[in-house]
């Protein structure tokens, strides 16, 4: 393929149609930053179908379109179309790809006017070894990504290289498929047991229905005989109710009569008993108003005694509180004249203590002020006492602090003398630097054949991948077919053995793979017989007779394809088997028959199609019979595949452990290299830092000399300061004389005060007490006056008490006659009320009994009321109940209760009470209602389901086969894809190393796949060694390093499989002209080497110049990209003809 020409409509800045046309060569994309180059890359990506917005610095995909400037508006749609030439092995030379997105409709694709998918245009490229994500297109930041990148990152750009992205999503498909067809496989199986069980379900309730079926019938006829029951029963009990009702009317008035006889009697004992009773009433009235007025004079008579008797009482009390009045007045009068005597004596005290302050006063004050002039000299003494030990303080912590840096420099100066002796001789160090150095160099030989072993581990583990990757692909066939056989095995034992023969002879017959339609179509039904006598068909067998007639010309006789029981011999002679019939006619009984079904008998019966079950039956068991043959051999084949992985996984375990003893054996030197150098390192740092030590000591010891000079110095001059100063002693002697005259004045002060406190409490005392006794007397006082106040009151009270008792002597007797004559009428009454009441009582009695009498008559009156009420009411009922049982007849069976046992099919004379046959129609019920709900259309819906499970089991044995053949492609492809990735690393490793080669103008490097033995999972990574420099993987390289060696890699990929199309997004910004150099003169080599087009963005003029044409990108009006383009190689053949 290659790519001829780009054009871009609305597409990103380019607002106005632009046509890049794409030739071959180098082909320079120029103009400053932010006019729009980068878009053309992103044109071709886009077209290629990219789907990743934000890979296109977007947003979202609409971005794409042009979003209008300032002067124009925004479009509505982008469209990017791009023309291939392929080779003339293609029926279309040219193809033009075209790209269009509409605002919020999304993009649409067309090859050569035609609408395809996303999808056919990635495969289109992918074929083409190119695509959106192809390494030949190199956006900005691209030589970064790869550097940056994980070995799995990279392990991708080598698929592009392989061409195996194409496989890759063919793989995607054929996994997606493969997954898609297991869950329909397995969703089918979920489906065909939730079938298997709904089938026994709807079984079950099929049977269900035939038992709600046959119940319901005899519940019909059991509610016919209920009915007719209950309609004999009450036309009975209402015939019997009827005469039971005569019979009571009779006796209730009879019991009327005697009710009323009983009544007239009642009313005369009422009146009797009315008059009795007025006149014990009235007698009783009269007996107790005697008795209330007896007992009213008795309690006069009390009430005058106890009154008599308190008015003595309160005689004798009145008169002792006179005298206890008496009492206080005299002690009144003795407490009020000793309070009068103590309120002088308090008063005279008084004025005696109040005369005496202020002369305690005049003292205090005296003293206070002696007191304070001892302070003042107390305090004047202390701060001259302070001053001097204070200086003497100072010149003492002087004198210590002068001593302490003396004893300080002088420790200096021995520490330092111990340290110069202690630094010791160079010598033990120079001869460990000199052994350090030489184990360094034994290490780095050693690493160096170490890292020769490991690459030839490697690659011998690279190689035992491949193979065991190769032999893991065959043992997956070979178990997807095994898996295939033993799957369709236990689908056709299931299926056989779900249309299980029993005795029939289709049991005991084969036919050879192709005749088994035949077969089938010759004998149809016939198969279904059996072959013992026990049943309705049979076979009995019938032998082969010598006058039998032969077949036609032509025919084989089906026998002979067919094994089958001795008594179908003669029947199997005489039909034929042909491959197509001509019509020849037949003998009598015989029969011809094609292998694809189609029967001819000899009287002209043909039929077309018979016997399809019993065909697939048969076909079935030939399949079983040939997969059972196949399966030991198709096992024998994973075994040998299985044992094929394991030789493989033991050689590549054994490179991978001799690569690791390598590892370890590099490690190991490595590690000792490293630890020579440390020691060396450390060896010379030792040396330094030795020679660093001696020059610091003796600077030190000037130091610290010069410093104990000084200290010396220092303490000999506050020696002499500490001896100037005075001892104390004399102004310590001062102020031990102050303290105690300042004490004594003190305690002069204290005893006045105290004296002066005791007189103001002794004043305040004598007032408290004089207060208190003056109002002591005012108490006194009062009392006495109340004490003869209460004196004149009780003699006032004792004279009345006594004028009272005068007038009460006379009383009690006048009261006492007036009693004894009330007690005497009292009787008599009482008497005359006795004989009234015995009288009522007796009259009582006799109402009681006549009553007694009438509530006999009145209930016997009730009871047979009640019983003549009860049997009409149950005649009633009963004549209900036979008239209800009617209509409910008529409503049930359409008939009258006579007719029932003729319509509803049951012997009238055999029907029993209506108990035992409501308890046979509630049994009946129970039982149907216990079959709970039923599906009365299970038959049919069995039958339906019966026919998806046949369907079904046909369905999932095509899905079988479609999952066998879906593996079968996926270890294809993978296979396939392992190969060529293989190749791929093969060839792109030697370009890499090629290129490195004369990018860096020397050294070496190489590429390897690591973490994982399959090349489809494993990471690249990339191991460089630049002139003069060791080994080591890309990302330890400096960053020129790094963006050259990236290069190379990027340029190898695209050797091993060239693209038709290569775009450089400014790659060679981080170069420098020496590299620059070097870059443009291997572009140079490869545009000559191979068919490529080759967009270079770039803004050096190296590279500028050495483009055999240049476009350059201007944005003339803000926001709009556009392309002017100079030939340059026509331009210098034009300066060369100049």
């Amino acid at each position: 393929m290659r790519i001829k020409r780009l054009k871009l409509t609305g597409f990103k800045s380019f607002g106005d149609p632009s046509e890049l046309r794409i030739e071959p060569g180098l082909t320079g994309i120029v103009g400053p930053n932010g006019c729009g180059k980068s878009n053309l890359l992103e044109a071709i990506r886009w077209v290629m179908g990219e789907g990743s917005a934000k890979s296109l610095r977007g947003g979202a995909m609409d971005d794409v379109i042009f979003a209008g400037t300032e002067k124009r508006p925004s479009r509505d749609f982008a469209e990017v179309s791009i023309l291939t030439e392929r080779d003339a092995s293609h029926e279309e030379r040219e193809l033009e790809i075209v790209r269009r997105i509409e605002r919020g409709a999304g993009s649409a694709y067309r090859i050569n006017g035609k609408d395809v998918r996303a999808k056919d245009v990635s495969l289109v490229f992918a074929d083409a070894a190119t695509g959106a994500h192809s390494p030949a297109l190199v956006s900005q930041g691209r030589i970064g990504m790869v550097i940056a990148a994980k070995p799995v990152d990279r392990r991708a750009m080598l698929e592009e290289a392989a061409g195996i992205s194409g496989l890759h999503v063919r793989r995607k498909d054929a996994e997606q498929k493969l997954r898609a067809t297991e869950n329909n496989l397995n969703r089918l199986n979920e489906i065909l047991a939730d079938m298997e069980n709904r089938a026994g379900t709807l079984r079950r309730q099929a049977r269900a229905a035939e038992r709600y079926r046959k119940l319901s019938t005899d519940i019909r006829i059991a509610e016919g005989r209920m009915i007719f029951a209950r309609w004999r029963d009450a036309a009975a009990a209402a015939d019997k109710a009827k005469a039971e009702a005569q019979a009571a009317e009779a006796a209730v008035q009879t019991a009327a009569e005697a009710q009323r006889a009983a009544a007239a009697y009642q009313s005369s004992a009422v009146r009797e008993l009315g008059d009795l009773r007025a006149a014990a009433i009235a007698a009783r009235d009269r007996a107790n108003e005697t008795g209330h007025k007896l007992a009213a004079l008795r309690t006069e008579q009390d009430a005058l005694g106890r009154r008599i008797a308190d008015l003595a009482a309160q005689t004798e009390r009145l008169a002792a509180d006179r005298q206890r009045e008496g009492e206080l007045a005299n002690d009144a009068a003795e407490a009020l004249a000793r309070l009068e005597a103590e309120a002088k004596a308090l008063e005279a005290r008084i004025t005696t203590a109040q005369s005496d302050l202020p002369a305690l006063a005049e003292s205090l004050a005296k003293a206070e002020a002696a007191s304070r002039d001892a302070e003042v000299n107390l305090a004047q003494a202390l701060s001259a006492q302070a001053r001097e030990q204070a200086e003497a303080r100072v010149a003492d912590a002087a004198l210590a602090a002068a001593a302490a840096r003396v004893q300080r420099a002088e420790r200096d100066v021995a520490d330092l003398e111990r340290q110069i002796a202690g630094l010791g001789d160079n010598a033990p160090l120079l001869a460990t630097l000199e052994a350090a150095n030489t184990t360094l160099q034994a290490a780095q030989m050693a690493a160096t054949s170490a890292e020769a072993d490991v690459t030839q581990a490697d690659a011998a583990r690279l190689g035992g991948g491949v193979a065991r990757a190769q032999a893991q692909a065959e043992l997956a066939t070979h178990q997807a077919a095994l898996a295939a056989v033993e799957s369709e095995i236990r689908a056709l034992e299931k299926a056989v053995a779900q249309g299980g023969t029993g005795n029939r002879v289709l049991a005991s017959i084969t036919a050879k793979p192709g005749y088994e339609t035949a077969l089938a179509a010759a004998l149809g039904d016939d198969l279904e017989a059996g072959l013992d006598r026990d049943g309705d068909r049979s076979w009995a067998g019938a032998d082969i007779q010598p006058g039998d007639p032969a077949l036609p010309k032509g025919a084989e006789a089906l026998s002979t394809y067919i094994t089958a029981p001795a008594q179908l011999a003669r029947r199997l002679a005489q039909i034929g088997v042909v491959d197509t019939d001509d019509g020849s006619p037949l003998a009598v009984g015989q029969r011809l028959v094609t292998r694809d079904g189609r029967l001819r008998r000899w009287d002209g019966y043909i039929a077309q199609g018979q016997g399809a079950a019993a065909a697939e039956r048969l076909i079935r068991m030939n399949r079983l019979d040939a997969l059972n043959r196949d399966q030991p051999t198709a096992a024998q084949l994973v075994e040998d595949a299985r044992r094929a992985v394991t030789t493989a996984q033991e050689k590549m375990e054994a490179a991978r452990q001799s690569a690791e003893q390598g590892r370890r054996n590099l490690a190991a030197a490595e590690a000792s290299a490293r630890q020579s150098a440390r020691d060396a390192d450390q060896a010379q740092q030792a040396l330094e830092r030795l020679a660093s030590r001696t020059a610091e000591m003796a600077e030190r010891m000037a130091r610290v000399a010069a410093e104990r000079t000084e200290a010396e110095a220092e303490h000999q001059s506050a020696q002499g300061a500490r001896q100037a100063l005075p001892d104390g002693s004399a102004t310590a002697h001062t102020v031990s004389g102050l303290q105690a005259a300042a004490e004594s004045a003190r305690l002069i002060v204290a005893q006045l005060r105290a004296d002066m406190g005791s007189a103001d409490r002794a004043i305040a005392d004598d007032k408290a007490r004089l207060a208190a006794a003056r109002q002591e007397a005012q108490g006194w006082t009062s009392r006495a006056g109340e004490a003869a106040r209460r004196i004149d009151e009780m003699t006032k009270r004792a004279r009345a008490a006594e004028a009272e008792a005068l007038k009460l002597a006379a009383a009690p007797a006048e009261l006492e006659g007036k009693i004894e004559t009330l007690v005497a009428e009292s009787a008599r009454l009482s008497l005359a009320a006795t004989e009234a009441i015995t009288a009522e009582r007796a009259a009582e009695a006799a109402l009681r009994d006549i009553e007694t009498r009438l509530a006999e008559a009145g209930e016997v009156l009730a009871t047979v009321r009640e019983t003549r009420a009860g049997a009409v009411a149950r005649a009633e009922n009963q004549e209900q109940r036979r008239i209800e049982m009617g209509r409910v007849s008529g409503e049930r069976f359409e008939c009258p209760p006579p007719l029932l046992p003729e319509v509803a099919g049951f012997e009238a004379d055999t029907v029993r009470h209506a108990e035992a046959e409501q308890s046979d129609h509630d049994r009946l019920v129970m039982d149907r209602e216990r079959l709970g709900p039923v599906n009365l259309v299970a038959e049919q819906e069995l039958a339906e389901i019966e026919g998806d499970i046949a369907r079904s089991i046909t369905e999932r044995d095509e899905l079988t086969e479609a999952v066998s053949r879906l593996r079968g492609s996926i270890g294809s492809l993978n296979r396939e894809g392992r190969a060529r990735l293989l190749d791929a690393f093969e060839k792109v490793n030697g370009h890499f190393q090629r290129l490195f080669t004369t990018l860096f103008n020397g050294g070496q490097a190489h590429l390897a796949l690591i973490d994982s033995d399959d090349p489809l999972e494993a990471g690249l990574e990339i191991f460089a060694q630049p002139p003069g420099k060791k080994l080591q993987s890309l990302t330890l390289l400096s960053g020129g390093e790094q963006a050259l060696t990236a290069i190379a890699l990027i340029f190898g990929l695209f050797l091993t499989n060239p693209a038709p199309i290569c775009v450089l997004d400014e790659v060679d910004a981080p170069l420098d002209d020496a590299n620059i150099e070097r870059f443009c003169g291997l572009l140079d080599v490869m545009s000559q080497e191979t068919d490529t087009r080759y967009l270079i963005v770039t803004h050096n003029a190296v590279t500028m110049s050495r483009m055999h044409r240049l476009f350059g990108v201007t944005m003339i009006e803000r926001g709009i990209s556009k392309l002017v383009s100079v030939d340059l190689g026509g331009a210098e053949e034009l300066l060369a003809a100049e």
